[in-house]
């Protein structure tokens, strides 16, 4: 995989941790991976493994070609969220039942 290729892969890491609002080390905890091998994966040093892709694409909720190519998200297409819901487990849905309240009661 080329250089620049790798630094794409990581700005996408980065932007998705921070929407998430965690820091490197919360969200290699939550992929169970290194954060040094995080941190490296986000400023393209480091090439991952088929197991740390999927790592990062569960703990993300990100699809796998998006983290790769960039491709498979679209901004404003409620099926994205529509995919994470689905993914979560009964006590990660209520807690995000709970986030989006709070956050729609905080754009009124």
């Amino acid at each position: 995989m080329e250089k620049q290729q790798l630094i794409e892969i990581g700005h996408r890491l980065r932007k998705r941790r921070q929407e998430l609002g965690l820091t490197r080390e919360k969200m290699s905890e939550l992929a169970d991976i290194g954060s040094g091998y995080y941190g490296q994966l986000e400023v393209g040093t480091s090439q991952m493994s088929i197991d740390t892709l999927i790592k990062l694409s569960h703990s993300m909720h990100l699809p796998m070609e998006y983290i790769i190519f960039g491709d498979g998200v679209e901004a404003g297409d409620p099926s994205a969220v529509i995919d994470l819901l689905n993914r979560c487990t009964p006590r990660e849905l209520s807690l995000a039942e709970e986030v989006l309240k709070l956050f729609l009661m905080k754009e009124r």
